[in-house]
C-alpha cells in the first residue's frame, strides 16, 4: 500500500443515528481500502445515490455489478460549508 490515509472521525451530533463500522476496522491509502467482508457488510449501501445528512466521517458502500465494490465517505473540503465525497476500491482481507 502507498501512504496510509485516514477517514475523518464522525463528530457531528447526527452521527449518533448513523450505523457504520469503526474506522479502526478499515485501512485506506490513495487507491484502495482493506477490510473484512464482515466490516463491509456493516456499511449501508447506496449504489446509485448518496446518503442525506452530509457530515465528515460518514461512510457507506457502493456495489455495482460492472465495477468493484467501493467504500465511500464524506471528508473535509476547501469550502467550509461542504464536504468532499471520497471513495476507494475495496479489497477484502479474508
Amino acid at each position: 500500500m502507498s501512504d496510509l490515509q485516514e477517514i475523518p472521525a464522525m463528530t457531528d451530533p447526527l452521527g449518533k443515528y448513523w450505523d457504520q463500522p469503526s474506522r479502526n476496522e478499515i485501512l485506506i491509502d490513495d487507491s484502495i481500502a482493506l477490510m473484512s467482508r464482515a466490516t463491509f457488510c456493516k456499511l449501508l449501501a447506496y449504489n446509485t445515490t448518496i446518503p442525506s445528512g452530509v457530515y465528515e466521517g460518514k461512510m457507506w458502500s457502493r456495489v455495482n455489478q460492472y465495477s468493484p465494490n467501493r467504500l465511500c465517505w464524506f471528508g473535509p473540503s476547501s469550502n467550509p460549508d461542504r464536504c468532499s465525497i471520497n471513495s476507494r476500491e475495496v479489497h477484502f482481507v479474508d
